[in-house]
């Protein structure tokens, strides 16, 4: 009896943590499009902001600092 209340609670977790993730994920891709938005609205020169876009892209540091200048995060 026991085993199979372990298993149940075993499932239940890992659908947990995969609709944790998967949302996690969204928010991601969300907070992204909407500095890519932000960007966009700032009228930057097309090369300016095609090397803005690039060096978010590759940056990690450089996009978290933006994220969080926009007050997106």
């Amino acid at each position: 009896m026991c085993d199979v209340l372990d298993r149940i609670e075993k499932r239940g977790i890992d659908k947990g943590i995969t609709i944790g993730i998967e949302k996690g994920r969204q928010e991601g891709r969300d907070e992204v499009a909407e500095l890519m938005e932000k960007l966009l609205e700032q009228n930057f020169l097309e090369h300016d902001l095609i090397n803005e876009i690039r060096k978010a892209s590759k940056d990690k540091e450089y996009r978290m600092h933006l994220l969080k200048e926009y007050k997106i995060i």
